[in-house]
């Protein structure tokens, strides 16, 4: 086995999101990529990326720039409210210095000039995800673990399994440590923008307090909810 081959075999445990409008461009990508990846979804435009991005858990996003509804800095901006730490690989067949300069001020990890090649493309991305690589573990509390790459939950070294929504409500949280998570990010995340009462989010972090015992899990009256660590 080659040593490209092994190393693109690393990304079985990942899943991908393309952004792309173009047709042939979106097909050419999915044919270079889909067979590497354990997950891979992909939109034709900024809206439906953003909402694939809230439905899924998704470790690199490639989205164009240039696109209908929602472009690609706008989507970029939504996500990162979301996700602070969610790694991006740009692509548009407008190479100007201004979009290189976007690229950068929105975190995108690289940008990459139409047309694409596809190894260019597969290297980016394994470079954007070498940290993801490596197994990060972030402790919550004394008896409370949290892998942050593959999301996974561990209570006394045990895997700890929440509810679909307590599930979502808590990456968010831990998307966004020590940072206000408000009602409307909860809304817009969990709830995929639909108006809930506040009273059924109180009523699902308590649950989820329940089953994590002693997270700091603090309430900021009438804001939202962070994690303190």
């Amino acid at each position: 086995m080659s040593i490209r081959k092994a190393t693109l075999e690393m990304l079985g445990a990942f899943s991908v999101l393309v952004v792309e409008d173009d047709d042939i461009a979106r097909a050419m990508v999915k044919q270079g990529l889909k067979g590497h990846f354990g997950a891979y979804y992909d939109a034709g435009d900024g809206l439906e990326g953003l909402d694939l991005f809230k439905k899924h858990r998704v470790d690199i996003i490639i989205v164009d720039i240039h696109m209908p509804k929602l472009n690609g800095f706008e989507m970029i901006k939504e996500i990162f409210a979301l996700k602070p730490s969610q790694p991006f690989i740009v692509i548009t067949a407008y190479d100007t210095d201004q979009n290189i300069v976007n690229s950068i001020q929105s975190g995108a990890f690289s940008f990459l000039r139409k047309p694409l090649d596809i190894q260019d493309l597969q290297t980016a991305i394994l470079l954007a995800l070498s940290k993801k690589i490596k197994q990060k573990q972030i402790r919550l509390s004394p008896t409370i673990t949290i892998d942050i790459n593959k999301e996974i939950i561990y209570k006394n070294d045990k895997p700890l399994f929440l509810t679909q929504v307590n599930n979502k409500i808590f990456w968010l949280l831990c998307y966004n440590l020590n940072r206000l998570v408000s009602y409307d990010m909860i809304e817009d995340y969990v709830y995929y923008g639909d108006s809930v009462n506040k009273s059924t989010i109180h009523t699902a972090m308590l649950r989820i307090k329940k089953q994590l015992d002693d997270v700091n899990i603090e309430n900021v009256s009438n804001a939202g909810y962070i994690i303190k660590i």
